[in-house]
């Protein structure tokens, strides 16, 4: 799949042409320059909120340079997200995004091959080797590109796509893809309402649309998580939602959520148990009652786009 035949202006949604080392939309005329490994970045300046998301990117390379683990890492980097299972680490957010993807992988795609798949917020892709192994078309975004942590490192899982871009102001025409999720990834957003409209607008009708491993804060709990107040500090950009500002987002946009559980797996309790045992809505129904009443913790959503 040329990646230029599915590639759309963020701003007039035209098709785009080559341009000397970088492309240029047929409609409104704007150019969009290329990384020197070729991703097209699509993030352009003029953007609403892209000035706040392109100082999100420097943020991310401070925090892993002050954390030390910007410099890749083959062995790790080869089994993501299963760390814990492989490695025999102790992380809670790669318990979770294993899980969540694993629920993806399993009860949604269920051995469906050839799709094509859209990451948002894919950092370094780590995901592609499982869509590539499925013969899947996939196509990784993110607002990062660096080689180390950002797009720039998805060439150690294959031959992709990947375009910088912004999940606010995706840069593809509507119903393109079977497939359309994110990690930990909607919490970041500047206007969640609109991001989620984003994948859901990208995705064919009766397509999958999820949303894994978002933190949420319960019902009247402080949108100020102390958790991300590191991060905040770096400018990267951390939001903190309920699981009904989830479910709104994902309803108005027209997609119609089949699950909704903890993104570790972990069973709702102790409120909300009894309510997940409840054929076919019964998770989510639990999952509501469960996190409506946490302090913090991380919820995955599945969808389906009507149609």
């Amino acid at each position: 799949m040329p990646l230029l035949e599915i590639l759309r202006c963020p701003f007039c949604r035209s098709s785009l042409r080559e341009d000397g080392d970088g492309l240029a939309c047929v409609g409104c005329g704007r150019s969009f320059a290329r990384a020197p490994d070729g991703i097209p970045l699509m993030l352009h300046e003029e953007l609403p909120g892209a000035r706040v998301k392109l100082r999100e990117a420097e943020g991310w390379l401070e925090k892993a340079r002050n954390e030390g683990w910007y410099e890749p890492d083959d062995t790790v980097d080869a089994v993501l997200p299963f760390v814990n299972r492989e490695l025999g680490w102790n992380d809670s957010n790669w318990l979770a995004n294993g899980h969540s993807f694993e629920v993806l992988l399993g009860r949604y795609i269920d051995g469906a091959t050839g799709l094509r798949v859209l990451e948002v917020g894919a950092a370094k892709a780590w995901a592609a080797r499982f869509w590539l192994e499925r013969e899947c078309e996939f196509v990784a975004t993110d607002i990062l590109v660096d080689e180390k942590i950002g797009l720039g490192r998805g060439a150690f899982y294959g031959d992709f796509g990947r375009v910088q871009a912004d999940g606010e102001n995706l840069p593809f025409g509507d119903a393109t893809f079977d497939v359309t999720y994110c990690v930990a990834t909607l919490h970041h957003a500047l206007d969640l309402p609109k991001m989620v409209r984003e994948m859901v607008r990208v995705t064919k009708p009766g397509g999958t649309v999820a949303g894994l491993n978002e933190g949420i804060r319960g019902v009247g709990r402080s949108a100020d998580n102390p958790d991300q107040a590191g991060e905040k500090e770096l400018g990267i950009n951390e939001h903190v939602h309920t699981v009904w500002a989830y479910l709104s987002a994902f309803a108005r946009a027209g997609a119609v959520v089949r699950r909704m559980e903890r993104s570790d797996g972990w069973p709702p309790v102790p409120f909300g148990f009894f309510l997940s045992r409840v054929p076919k809505v019964g998770m989510t129904l639990g999952t509501l009652a469960h996190l409506s009443a946490a302090r913090y913790a991380g919820v995955s959503i599945y969808a389906r786009k009507r149609g």
